[in-house]
């Protein structure tokens, strides 16, 4: 499989995903990677209609979505999308080579400071990503794809 963009965005199938990368990337399939998304069958169905024509939403739990990932073969341009740091940090724990990470979107919350305009963590979040960094991959902020990359490693 041909991943194109490994995205944290905890809007997931939203405007920015489907108009700006989606199209500027080719992307013909978004693994949308999400424990409770893929128990929730109504949720599941509407980040898949959500998808824009020609682009296949499929909706996985982490053991599915690594299997299909070691499985498939195709050469469709694909992204992976997580809604939370955790879940990445869980693909990578569990074997999933993932090289780069781009954070787009995490709102604010209980426990969670400001990383960037868009972008808010609590500190267990910023120890995973710290450990992602520490295991080779390329953690960075990028909103929009006319957005330079800031590597995050400079903001926690």
């Amino acid at each position: 499989m041909k991943i194109v963009l490994s995205r944290v965005d905890e809007r997931l199938v939203h405007g920015q995903v489907i108009a700006s990368w989606s199209k500027l990337l080719e992307v013909k399939r978004i693994l949308l990677i999400d424990e409770s998304l893929a128990k929730d069958s109504f949720m599941a169905d509407v980040m898949t209609m959500a998808a824009p024509t020609g682009v296949t939403v499929e909706v996985l739990s982490i053991d599915n979505a690594i299997n299909k990932l070691n499985e498939d073969r195709s050469e469709e341009n694909t992204m992976l999308l997580f809604k939370t740091v955790t879940t990445a940090y869980e693909m990578l724990e569990h074997g999933y080579p993932l090289s780069d990470l781009d954070i787009g979107n995490i709102g604010s919350g209980p426990n969670r400071k400001p990383i960037s305009k868009r972008v808010f963590m609590s500190k267990d979040e910023m120890t995973k990503v710290k450990a992602m960094c520490d295991k080779g991959v390329n953690v960075y902020l990028r909103m929009l794809s006319t957005d330079p990359e800031v590597d995050v490693r400079k903001l926690i």
